[in-house]
C-alpha cells in the first residue's frame, strides 16, 4: 500500500539537534516482487495457518473418507475371434482369422448391450437386491458422498436400448444402475476384453463380473445354434420341393412309356434312332452338368457375397491349393503364437510373419476370385453345350419318324427326372453337412481369465485422496498466508517503519506473554531481551541530542492499547536504577493508567488537583517501590484536560522540574482521538512515538506524525512495542546476536 511519507519538520527557533542516524533503504512504496527468500518467510511466520488449514483439510477429507462405502472391482478376461475345437470345412467358419478393431468394439458394444445385461440381471435374480433396486431399500446416505456417482456418466457407459430393440421385462432404471457398474474395455491391440463390475460387496464383485462373461458365451453359442437352423430349415424346405419334382418328372416317364407303349430295349432301332439315344444321352449328361455347375457356382457366389469364409467355399469347391494356403496359414498363426510369448508385437519376425499372412490372405481370396471365374465359365461352357446338343437333336429329329419323336420325348422326361434327381442328391448331401455342424458347436470366444474376489476395495484411494488432499490444502494454506501476508497493514521490523516515516527506530520491544505487570521486568530481570530493548530506547533518547540530551520526554501512540505506558514506567525505571533522577507524569488526563502500574488502589489525589492549585506538587508524589522512580498520578479524570494540559501552571510546573529532575516523561494520551498530547508535545524536549508490532495501520502512524510534527514536535524516533520474537526474527534480524540466540537469552526472556 502506498503511504505519503512526510518529511521531517523541525522548529525555526530550535537550535540544530544531532539525532541518531536514520538508514536509509530503496524505495519500497510500490509492492515488492514475490522472491524465494520473501517466499519462504511467509511460510515461517505463517507456519501455524498453513499447518491450520491442512489440519482442517486432511480432518474432513478423514471424516468424509470415514463415511464413504468401499467399491470392490472385480474383473474377467475373455478372448475373442479364437476357437479351441476347430473342426474341417465349413464348420470352421472364421477359425483362424485375426480379429480386427471393429470386431473388437463389436464384442464390446455386445457386452455392454441391453438384452445380455437383462438376461444377467434375471438369471442373478437382481431385481430383488437393494444394490440395483431403490424399491427394495435404497442407497444409504453416505453413498451420495462417493464421487464416483458424481461422475458416473463420465467414467462408466451406462447400457441404453437400441434402435428397434424389444421392451424388457426388467426396470430400465434396475440396468441403467447396472450397467453404470460395468466397465468393458479392449486390453492394448491385443484380442482381449476385460470386464469389470464395481459393487461395495467384493464376492458380488466378482459374481457378477464372471456371471457376465458366461452369458456371453452362452449368447454367442445360442446365436451360431440359430444361425445353423434357419440354414438347415430352409435346406429341409427346398428338399421337400425337389423330392416332389423327381417324383413327379419320374411318374411322367413311367406314363408317356405306358402310353406309347415304349420299352426300355434297344434292338430295332434305325441309325436316326441310335444317335437320337446317343445325342439324349449327351444332352442328359450335359443337362445335369450345368445343373451341377450352376448349383455350385450359386452356392459358392452365395457363401463369397455373404461373407461365409474361405472355410466354407473350400468346403463346396474342394480346391487342393486353398487347403494348402489353409494349411501354410495355420503353421504361420503357430509361429505367430510363439513368437508373440517370446519376442512381443514390433519384433521383426513378427512384422515379417503379419506380412507373410496378408500375403497368404490376398493369395486365398485371390484363388477364390478365380475358381469363382472358372466355375461361371464352366457354367457357361455348359449352357452353350447343351445349346449346341439340342440344335443338333433338332436336327436329328426333322428326319426321325413319329416312333422316333415319342422316343425323343420320352429321353426329354428322363432327361428331367434324372436333372431333378442330380439337383436333389446335391442339397441332400449339403443338408447332411449343416446338421451336423449343427450338432457340434464351439464358441468364436472363451474366458482366458476369471474374475476373482478382490482383496482391496478400488475405491476409495485412500493413499492418493490423502496425498492429493494434503498437497492441495497445502498450497491452499500458502495462499491463505499471502493474502493474509498482503492484507496486514502493520509495521514488522525498523527499517519497515523507518522507510515510511523517515524517523529513527529506537528499538523493537518483545512481547511478555503470561506477564501481569511488564515494566517489573525491567528490574526483575535487567539482563532479559524486554530490559535490553528499554536500554535501546533510552540510548536512542540520548543519542537524538548528544550535545543537550532531552529532559522532558513525551510518550505517545495514535491509538490507545500500543503499551506505551508500559514503556513510560519501564524507561523511567531504567533511567532511574542508572543513577539519574526520573519523574514520570501521567499525562493521560482522560484515561489515567500511571497509578495502575505502581499500586492496585486508585490514589487519592493527583495531577488535576496540582494544575488546579488545591494541593502542592510534593504532596502528590510517590515513590516506586522498587526502584527510585518518582511519578505523579491522576486521581479523577477532568471534564477539561485539554485546558489543564495546556494552562500556565502546566508550563510553570515543567519548567519548576527541569531544575530538580534529570528526566521528566510524560505518558500521554493517543495522539488521534484527542489532540491533549499535541498540547504537552509543545513543553518536551522529545517525542518517542509508541507503534504496536503488526497491528497498528501505516495510515494511524502517518497521520498521527503529521499531526505532532504540525505542532512543531521534536520526534525522537519510534519504537516497536509487542513484537514476537519468533516471526520478528523471520522478517528481520530479531536478537540472535551476542548471545540473545541463546538458551541464555530465551531463559532472560521469559
Amino acid at each position: 500500500m502506498n503511504v505519503h511519507r512526510l518529511p521531517h519538520q523541525q522548529s525555526a527557533s530550535e537550535p540544530a539537534q544531532v539525532q541518531a542516524p536514520v538508514q536509509h533503504y530503496p524505495d519500497e512504496s510500490s509492492e515488492p516482487s514475490l522472491d524465494l527468500r520473501a517466499l519462504l518467510r511467509v511460510v515461517m511466520a505463517r507456519g501455524y495457518t498453513i499447518l491450520g488449514t491442512i489440519a482442517v483439510a486432511m480432518t474432513l477429507v478423514t471424516l468424509v473418507l470415514l463415511q464413504m462405502t468401499p467399491v470392490y472391482s472385480a474383473s474377467a478376461l475373455i478372448m475373442v475371434g479364437q476357437r479351441e475345437n476347430k473342426v474341417l470345412d465349413a464348420e470352421a467358419l472364421l477359425a483362424g482369422l485375426p480379429t480386427d478393431t471393429a470386431t473388437i468394439e463389436n464384442q464390446i458394444q455386445i457386452l455392454k448391450s441391453w438384452s445380455l445385461a437383462e438376461r444377467v440381471v434375471q438369471k442373478q435374480n437382481l431385481i430383488a437386491d437393494p444394490e440395483f433396486n431403490a424399491k427394495k431399500g435404497g442407497a444409504s446416505w453416505a453413498s451420495y458422498l462417493n464421487p464416483m456417482t458424481w461422475f458416473a456418466a463420465a467414467e462408466r457407459e451406462k447400457i441404453t436400448a437400441g434402435a428397434g430393440q424389444k421392451p424388457t421385462k426388467v426396470d430400465p432404471a434396475i440396468l441403467r444402475k447396472f450397467g453404470s457398474k460395468v466397465t468393458v474395455a479392449a486390453q492394448g491391440r491385443s484380442s482381449v476384453i476385460k470386464i469389470t463390475f464395481d459393487s461395495p460387496d467384493r464376492e458380488k464383485a466378482a459374481l457378477l463380473a464372471n456371471a457376465l462373461a458366461d452369458q456371453y458365451i452362452v449368447d454367442q453359442l445360442e446365436t451360431k445354434f440359430e444361425a445353423a437352423k434357419r440354414t438347415t430349415d430352409w435346406l429341409n424346405e427346398r428338399l421337400g420341393e425337389l423330392a416332389e419334382k423327381v417324383r413327379a418328372s419320374e411318374s411322367a416317364v413311367e406314363q408317356y412309356r405306358a402310353e406309347n407303349d415304349l420299352s426300355d430295349g434297344k434292338g430295332g432301332s434305325s441309325l436316326a434312332n441310335e444317335q437320337l439315344s446317343e445325342l439324349n444321352g449327351q444332352i442328359v449328361l450335359a443337362r445335369s452338368n450345368l445343373a451341377e455347375q450352376e448349383a455350385k457356382y450359386k452356392q459358392v457366389n452365395a457363401l463369397y457375397r455373404s461373407g461365409g469364409g474361405v472355410d466354407s467355399i473350400a468346403s463346396v469347391i474342394n480346391s487342393p491349393l486353398i487347403s494348402t494356403l489353409r494349411g501354410q496359414q495355420a503353421e504361420l498363426m503357430r509361429k505367430e503364437a510363439e513368437l508373440a510369448a517370446k519376442y512381443g508385437e514390433r519384433h521383426p519376425q513378427m512384422i515379417g510373419l503379419k506380412d507373410e499372412k496378408k500375403n497368404l490372405d490376398a493369395k486365398i481370396e485371390e484363388e477364390v476370385k478365380r475358381i469363382i471365374r472358372n466355375l461361371s465359365n464352366e457354367v457357361s461352357v455348359a449352357k452353350a453345350r447343351l445349346s449346341s446338343l439340342d440344335e443338333s437333336l433338332g436336327e436329328i429329329q426333322g428326319t426321325a419318324n413319329v416312333q422316333g419323336k415319342a422316343s425323343i420325348k420320352l429321353r426329354e422326361l428322363e432327361r428331367d427326372a434324372q436333372a431333378n434327381r442330380t439337383l436333389y442328391d446335391t442339397f441332400q448331401a449339403r443338408f447332411k453337412a449343416t446338421e451336423d455342424k449343427e450338432q457340434i458347436q464351439s464358441p468364436d470366444a472363451r474366458i482366458i481369465q476369471g474374475a476373482a474376489v478382490p482383496l482391496d476395495a478400488s475405491f476409495p484411494n485412500k493413499p492418493l485422496i490423502m496425498g492429493v488432499t494434503l498437497f492441495g490444502a497445502g498450497v491452499m494454506g500458502m495462499l491463505i498466508a499471502l493474502m493474509l501476508e498482503r492484507l496486514d497493514n502493520g509495521f514488522r521490523i525498523g527499517p519497515e517503519i523507518e522507510r515510511v516515516t523517515r524517523l529513527s527506530n529506537l528499538a523493537v520491544v518483545p512481547m511478555l506473554k503470561g506477564v501481569k505487570h511488564v515494566a517489573d521486568r525491567v528490574v526483575q530481570k535487567p539482563l532479559s531481551v524486554f530490559s535490553e530493548s528499554i536500554r535501546s530506547v533510552h540510548a536512542g533518547l540520548q543519542l537524538s541530542n548528544v550535545d543537550k540530551p532531552p529532559k522532558v520526554v513525551v510518550v505517545t501512540s495514535s491509538m490507545p492499547s500500543e503499551a506505551k505506558t508500559s514503556l513510560a514506567v519501564s524507561l523511567g525505571r531504567l533511567a532511574s536504577k542508572s543513577g539519574a533522577r526520573v519523574l514520570l507524569i501521567d499525562g493521560d488526563l482522560r484515561h489515567p493508567s500511571v497509578g495502575a502500574q505502581f499500586s492496585p488502589r486508585p490514589p487519592e489525589a493527583g495531577l488535576v488537583e496540582v494544575l488546579a492549585g488545591r494541593l502542592e506538587l510534593a504532596s502528590v508524589l510517590h515513590r516506586d517501590p522498587i526502584s527510585p522512580l518518582e511519578f505523579v498520578p491522576v486521581a479523577q479524570p477532568p471534564a477539561n484536560p485539554a485546558d489543564l494540559l495546556a494552562s500556565q501552571a502546566m508550563r510553570s510546573m515543567i519548567h519548576e522540574l527541569r531544575n530538580h529532575y534529570d528526566l521528566i516523561i510524560l505518558d500521554a494520551a493517543p495522539v488521534l482521538p484527542v489532540s491533549d498530547t499535541r498540547m504537552l508535545a509543545r513543553l518536551a524536549d522529545k517525542v518517542i512515538y509508541v507503534v504496536k508490532w503488526d497491528q497498528t495501520p501505516r495510515e494511524a502512524v502517518v497521520n498521527g506524525l503529521k499531526l505532532l510534527r504540525d505542532a512543531n514536535a521534536d520526534i525522537a524516533g519510534t519504537v516497536l512495542t509487542q513484537a514476537d520474537l519468533r516471526r520478528h526474527a523471520i522478517y528481520g534480524y530479531g536478537y540472535t546476536s551476542y548471545g540473545y540466540g541463546s538458551s541464555y537469552a530465551k531463559y532472560y526472556s521469559e
